[in-house]
């Protein structure tokens, strides 16, 4: 009689192998993930009161947005424009509702009836994405009453959104275009010249505008036509190893003035620049253990606020350090949760669902979108004090 023998229990590898799938998932540049790790760190203590600069973590994800979208919109061939439509739909949209009927549901029906007319209709501006539109004339970003609107983060992603229908048309139109490199400078230097127009009128405003962003998303999408840096390895790790120092140093000693539409918004943007553009460099091991955090970085950004506001409605005295901790350690919690339970299920559905059922994914979001914000929309309509 054969005996066989026991083999070990592998659970736990499997275990590991799942957790590793998920947060370290494969075919990514690990520190470009790590670098959105510490982007939305920034912005987290930043919200938090603990940083002066963080605000720059904003900067560093348009830049790296503005990498991705370059290389779907130029280097793919041919684009195939359903895809990059439902790709950036599936990534964003799912979260984002979530997140806004769930902070909905449980702030609306208890605020003041003026604090609920405002924070409904900011988020049903954030569900079509004009979000920045909204912030503009109602609230400064830096202001003392933004503690009150749970969804006026979203301005960024609708700024987002914006610039993906901007290079939506230019991709589409790179056929007909014979001096595509030209009109990217162009575009750039255009931007970043209303940018310096803005800040010396003193136009708070174009803090929430595209148009004085643009460039910042192009400085990220030019890097696939710039020539590549000097093949150094002493180079690449000074060069990289100074745009972190150079970042950190920004986060620390950066305050509102130096804001976008600042001109020393430049700085940070450039540094990240230089991070991007040297994926062989020894010192990217500066960022890389902060992928996992990159990972989940969208979720972190979308719940990290809302958590905050909610705080400072209900808590009787002002959150010190150890409350914000906890604060944000909750919101953590939320941000994996809708990762694991919304962000990833969605993006791999979109991976292998035929073309017809992404489509019909796609209708459905955008319509719950609609039903949701038309929800919200009305609720601000009847709960505005005259």
């Amino acid at each position: 009689m054969v005996i066989k023998q026991m083999q070990p229990f592998t659970a736990p590898q499997t275990w590991k192998s799942s957790l590793g799938a998920v947060f370290f998932p494969s075919g990514r540049r690990r520190d470009i993930d790590g670098l959105r790790g510490l982007a939305v760190l920034l912005v987290m203590l930043f919200h938090a009161g603990w940083i002066s600069g963080g605000f720059i973590g904003v900067d560093i994800f348009i830049v790296i947005s503005g990498y991705f979208m370059g290389r779907s919109a130029f280097m793919q061939h041919p684009f195939r424009p359903e895809r990059f439509v439902l790709r950036r739909l599936y990534r964003l949209v799912p979260a984002l509702l979530v997140m806004v009927s769930a902070v909905s549901a449980a702030m609306l029906w208890w605020v003041l009836q003026s604090d609920r007319s405002d924070i409904a209709l900011n988020g049903a501006y954030a569900l079509v994405y004009l979000s920045n539109i909204w912030a503009s004339h109602h609230v400064g970003y830096f202001e003392g009453q933004s503690i009150a609107y749970p969804f006026l983060h979203t301005w960024s992603l609708s700024l987002e959104m914006q610039f993906y229908g901007v290079i939506f048309l230019m991709a589409l139109l790179l056929p007909l275009l014979h001096h595509r490199r030209m009109l990217l400078y162009v575009m750039l230097a255009a931007s970043f010249a209303y940018s310096a127009y803005a800040f010396h009128t003193g136009d708070h405003a174009a803090y929430y505008s595209l148009s004085a962003r643009l460039w910042e998303f192009l400085l990220g999408t030019v890097i696939w036509v710039l020539p590549a840096l000097p093949q150094s390895r002493l180079f690449a790790a000074l060069s990289y190893g100074g745009a972190i120092l150079t970042l950190l140093l920004c986060a620390v000693f950066y305050d509102l003035g130096n804001a976008c539409p600042s001109l020393t918004a430049l700085v940070p943007c450039v540094a990240t620049m230089l991070i991007i553009m040297q994926p062989q460099a020894v010192s990217r091991g500066f960022v890389e253990p902060l992928s996992p955090v990159g990972v989940i970085s969208y979720s972190l950004y979308l719940w990290h606020w809302p958590a905050i506001v909610l705080a400072a409605y209900l808590l009787p005295f002002p959150a010190d350090n150890l409350t914000m901790g906890l604060v944000l350690g909750g919101a953590t919690l939320a941000a994996v949760l809708s990762y694991v339970g919304v962000e990833r299920p969605m993006l791999t559905y979109e991976n292998r669902a035929t073309s017809g059922a992404a489509r019909q994914g796609v209708i459905i979001l955008i319509a719950l979108c609609a039903m949701v914000a038309m929800a919200l929309a009305g609720l601000s309509a009847v709960s505005r004090v005259h």
